[in-house]
């Protein structure tokens, strides 16, 4: 890719995605930051939700192939403004969040080749194929956040792997209907095969002992991602930089348990967290949280 058509910048996706974040399930989460870090946060996830609305909702007043490339073709020649939007204030902001932050642009592109493997049809042959989706849709997301919060890129990264892969995995069971309205499919062919599921059954919801056992085999891999993600954060100065994850990760954990509890039931509606769930989950990180304040002041560490 060496060149790009000049267009304006999706202003209306941009409304849209900030009003998107500001609903979402980790919004709060963000107050955990100082305020610097906090609007740098917000801003990244509404960058996140515009590149990702852009692959999800149909649009009729602009050609959203063309702007994922637009943003692919920055983050390869090193930020390099598309043409049209060398004064769009908010491509500027991401711009200035990976200067300041010193994240890579490579780290951006993983996201936006994410969303460009959502377009149209989508098939995963297989689990090396679902780990690659995972990564992209997910892991280079906290990848890109550790800056953000202030910790160390290099070290933190494979904890970001493993809790991005852990809720992209959460999403992937959640979605199956939805994702199979619009001809996706995220559940691994190899496997598939091996449980003997067809495509038409994830389309059309027919659920069998083989979907049942497929579908516990991806929660159990997700549920394995969560526990070597906190394994990977010991040290207490990284659970601290890291408290907004941790914040995020106790709510994704808890939809992660409830999906499993309902027996996969994810074609009759929609699983999610009502307030009072997502209360108490929350009340139990503080609990948590507040041990870890007591052990370091215990230990003078």
């Amino acid at each position: 890719m060496t060149s790009v058509s000049s267009m304006a910048f999706d202003e209306t996706g941009l409304e849209r995605a900030r009003a998107g974040v500001r609903g979402s399930s980790f919004y709060r989460s963000f107050s955990l930051l100082d305020p610097e870090r906090q609007t740098d946060l917000f801003d990244f996830y509404v960058f996140c939700r515009l590149v990702d609305d852009l692959a999800d909702e149909p649009r009729t007043d602009i050609d959203v192939s063309s702007h994922l490339e637009a943003w692919a073709y920055s983050f390869s020649h090193d930020f390099a403004p598309p043409p049209g939007w060398d004064h769009a204030p908010f491509f500027l902001r991401i711009v200035e969040i990976a200067r300041t932050r010193g994240i890579p642009p490579s780290l951006f592109g993983d996201i936006v080749r994410g969303m460009q493997d959502d377009l149209g049809v989508v098939r995963i042959s297989d689990v090396p194929e679902l780990e690659r989706y995972c990564y992209r849709a997910a892991g280079a997301v906290g990848r890109i956040c550790i800056p953000i919060f202030g910790g160390d890129l290099d070290r933190l990264a494979p904890y970001a792997d493993r809790l991005g892969e852990a809720f992209q995995l959460t999403n992937i069971l959640r979605d199956i209907r939805q994702d199979a309205e619009r001809n996706r499919i995220y559940l691994p062919g190899d496997r598939m095969r091996h449980f003997g599921v067809s495509d038409q059954d994830i389309l059309e919801g027919r659920m069998h002992p083989g979907m049942a056992a497929l579908l516990e085999e991806i929660w159990t891999r997700s549920e394995e991602d969560y526990r070597l993600a906190a394994a990977l954060l010991t040290r207490p100065e990284d659970r601290q930089t890291m408290i907004a994850a941790r914040a995020m990760e106790t709510v994704y954990h808890a939809l992660h348990k409830k999906i499993r509890r309902t027996g996969y039931d994810v074609y009759r509606k929609r699983i999610g967290l009502g307030p009072v769930e997502k209360a108490r989950a929350l009340f139990s990180f503080w609990r948590e949280t507040r041990k870890d304040r007591l052990r370091t002041r215990r230990t003078g560490s």
